[in-house]
């Protein structure tokens, strides 16, 4: 949400979406006289080295998962989920991005052009850009690394990487639907944290649907949380530089002033007796 509040302050920039990173916080009164301008700026040195950490840590998880877990666990699991196929294969229709997709798009126009509430709008527009970007990102990768799905390693022995094949036996790593559905749920998670552990099981249980049903690897899993991770974060460090709050505010008297663009892209907020 924001606007200015009648004897409020009028927020022109806050940018504070991760910890540890600088703030800057400009502030005017209503009547357009300067206020007090508090500012807090830390080291970004160990910012870098907790996203190296990240980084790091993650290529050695994902190098582990390959050389000792992905080819037994897809081996157990097309042995033994016969029996639960397709109620497995049910729940993992919910990682296809049109899930997402279609309903932001729908709640986006909505709000924007037949309410008049560009907070949702807002919202509507993270999520539909962080499935698709996810998404967009996977189906990218899978090209470009061409790695085997289990269906090869079961009919040929296959555990191989083709880079640039359009061949869907060949574009196995990451998951499409894991990026997707964690994407889906990390955004929903910054608009409603209350629900955010609900909102993550949820997503690890449709991502590991494609190792039940032995369409990806644990590694592809992994891999397509992680990009929707980096796509959210990335989403939403944007969407604050623009001056676009996500999820509950916590100062109620402070509103945010959008940016130019980001008052065309989701339109000036009028007020509610709620805002009064």
């Amino acid at each position: 949400m924001w606007m200015r509040r009648p004897g409020g302050l009028m927020v022109e920039r806050l940018i504070r979406t991760t910890r540890g990173e600088s703030v800057a916080v400009t502030a005017v009164a209503t009547d357009g006289e300067p206020v007090s301008v508090t500012a807090a700026a830390t080291d970004r040195e160990p910012v870098v080295a907790r996203r190296l950490a990240w980084v790091a840590s993650a290529a050695v998880l994902l190098g582990a998962l390959i050389l000792l877990v992905d080819r037994p666990l897809a081996h157990y699991c097309n042995q033994h989920a016969t029996g639960i196929h397709n109620a497995v294969a049910a729940v993992s229709t919910l990682g296809e991005a049109a899930w997402y997709l279609v309903p932001s798009l729908l709640v986006f126009l909505i709000a924007r052009f037949m309410v008049q509430r560009p907070a949702i709008a807002a919202g509507a527009v993270f999520v539909f850009l962080g499935v698709a970007l996810a998404g967009l990102a996977a189906d990218v990768l899978k090209v470009l690394v061409g790695r085997s799905r289990p269906s090869v390693l079961f009919k040929e022995g296959g555990y191989d990487i083709w880079p640039l094949q359009f061949n869907a036996h060949y574009q196995s790593f990451p998951s499409g639907h894991a990026a997707c559905v964690v994407a889906a749920a990390l955004t929903l998670a910054v608009l409603a944290p209350r629900y955010r552990v609900q909102f993550l099981l949820a997503a690890l249980l449709v991502a590991l649907t494609r190792v039940v049903l032995a369409e990806h690897y644990l590694s592809d899993v992994v891999a397509g949380a992680a990009i929707a991770w980096l796509v959210v974060v990335t989403l939403q460090r944007a969407f604050a530089r623009h001056g676009v709050p996500l999820g509950p505010v916590g100062d109620a008297g402070v509103r945010v002033l959008p940016s130019p663009f980001a008052e065309r892209v989701f339109g000036a907020r009028r007020r509610h007796p709620a805002d009064a």
